[in-house]
Formats: structure tokens, sequence, C-alpha cells
């Protein structure tokens, strides 16, 4: 029956902007600005082991919330991804009412993970790909542009899901329980096989653990590891604020024929050059960004605005 009505399901791109859909059956690719990633090189080599690391090279860096994570490979490095499934849960909710349903979700990092030039989301972002990362930016792309209707048009969905998960799948029902109370006893001898077999799997990753260590050269001491958490704090630390800029800007009540021309980031800040209309919305786009942004700098010429913004 699933495969009947996955014949009539749209596929469609999920932002902020978009309108809710209240009738149909989609398949929704999530926005960037929906999940966290990063590309990372981490000590190990599986998928599975730089699942156990993705909490700790996200640590501190995330807004509030319970976190899943999601990691592919790129070359050499990790490509991880953090994404909270109850606020992801909410925002489906919101976006699709009444006869409005999910058939599965996805992530833009993988859907277009071979975009090779600016794509126009809406009127305000367009999404790029920064070194393998697909990145929501607030500005229109150039001429010649790409939009998501042509992306979507001709992208292949990949077996990479968004799995929010479900309670009702964790619940028992009384005959399955009724089962499992008549067979306790062998389950209780397949638990102490188990526990037999997880001793000898224990032993054997020790012996690969310290083999690990001295292969790769890894830190053994609480002061190695503290200073290298450290600089992954700091570095934390900088792509937070440079997301919470760049989400700041594509907040900006920009009119029609108002746009942000150029964005650059150096160690000392920002410089972001924006063309309004008129010298009185210069004054109100800088109020906009005074209670965000400490603005060292700003100057008006030929109705393009610049600021400089400390870091």
């Amino acid at each position: 029956m699933k495969n009947l009505f996955s014949n009539n399901t749209k596929i469609v791109f999920l932002t902020q902007n978009t309108m809710p859909y209240t009738q149909g059956l989609y398949d929704v690719i999530l926005a960037p600005q929906f999940y966290w990633v990063k590309k990372v090189s981490l000590p190990v080599k599986s998928l599975g082991d730089a699942k156990k690391l993705s909490e700790s090279v996200y640590e501190g860096s995330l807004p509030k919330g319970t976190y899943s994570y999601e990691v592919s490979k790129a070359g050499d490095e990790f490509i991880i991804i953090a994404f909270d499934k109850e606020e992801i849960s909410s925002l489906l909710k919101r976006y699709f009412t009444k006869d409005a349903k999910v058939n599965a979700i996805y992530f833009s990092q993988y859907e277009f993970s071979d975009l090779d030039a600016c794509c126009t989301i809406d009127a305000y972002s367009s999404l790029v790909n920064i070194d393998g990362l697909l990145m929501q930016v607030p500005r229109n792309c150039t001429e010649p542009k790409l939009t998501i209707d042509d992306l979507l048009k001709n992208v292949k969905l990949s077996k990479t899901k968004v799995k929010l998960g479900s309670l009702d799948h964790e619940v028992m029902d009384r005959r399955t329980f009724v089962y499992l109370a008549a067979g306790v006893v062998a389950i209780l001898s397949a638990f102490i096989l188990e526990y037999i077999d997880y001793k000898k799997e224990a032993s054997a990753l020790g012996e690969a653990k310290t083999a690990l260590i001295r292969k790769y050269d890894l830190p053994r001491t609480s002061m190695q590891l503290k200073s290298i958490k450290n600089s992954l704090n700091k570095t934390f630390k900088k792509q937070k604020a440079l997301r919470e800029q760049l989400y700041a800007f594509s907040k900006l009540p920009l009119t029609k024929d108002e746009y942000i021309e150029s964005i650059s980031f150096d160690d000392k800040g920002a410089q972001v050059r924006i063309k309004v209309n008129s010298q009185q919305r210069e004054e109100m786009i800088k109020q906009k960004l005074t209670p965000i942004f400490k603005i060292k700098n700003s100057t008006f010429d030929d109705n393009i605005l610049t600021l400089e913004i400390a870091s």
C-alpha cells in the first residue's frame, strides 16, 4: 500500500519561510537552518566509532536540546549532523496540517551534496556548498540563477532519512509479554552466554584501544586531553558565533529592492554591506542590529550601508 502512495508523493524543500501544506503526501528535505553540520578529522576510521565521538565534537556549541547525530564519510574526514528530534517533530506539525502527510524526511546536506553553484531558495536566502558542507546564507545569488525548484526537479533521494522514532514501536502488546514470561529461563540463559561474549569483546576492545593509542600517538594524560578540549571549544565558539551572526542577518526586514551585498569575516569581526533604499531605512536597520552586535563603525554612501562589527 505504501508503494501506491509513494507514486503520488511530492518532494518539497522546507525552510522557515515555507507556507504550510494542508493536503497531499510529501517527502521533506530539511533546509540547513534546521540542523547543525560540521566536517572534522577524527582518530578513528569507522562510522560507528565516529558517531560515538559526535557528542564531544559538538560539546558546548549547540543550543539547549536533546540531540541525535548522523555521520557520513568525506574522504579522510567525517561529516557530522546534529539534530533535535523533538524540535523537528514540532516543526513538521506546524508546516503539515489537516490532510497533509509526511512520507519521509531528509537532510539537504545529503540530497544536494553535488551542488556546485549558488542556488536561490527564496527572496532572502540561498544555498551554497562550502568545502563540502551545504550552508544557507542570507543573500541572493548573482546571475545566472539556479533555484531550489530546479534542484527538486532532478533530485534523487538518498537512503539517509531522518529517523524521528516513535514510542508506539516500543510498546509491548499483552500476547508478546505472555510469551516472554513463559520463556524467561531461556532468556536468562541467553543473557549469561551474552555476558560471557561481552567480557571477551571488552577484553579485545581494550587491546584494540591500546593499539590505537600507540598507532596514532594519541594523548594519554588528562592535561593533554584538556588542552585538546580547550582548542576544540575555542573553535566551537567561533563557529557558533558565525552561525548566529548569519542567522541574525537573515532575519533583517529588508524591502523588495534591498539586499545584503556582501559579508566578510576575519579574526577581528565582520564587515557587512547592505543595499538600502534611504537614509531612514539605514537608521532602522542599524537599530535592529545594535542590540545584537557591537558596531564599531558605519558608513552610508550611494545607498550602501557598510557596517564594521566587532567579534
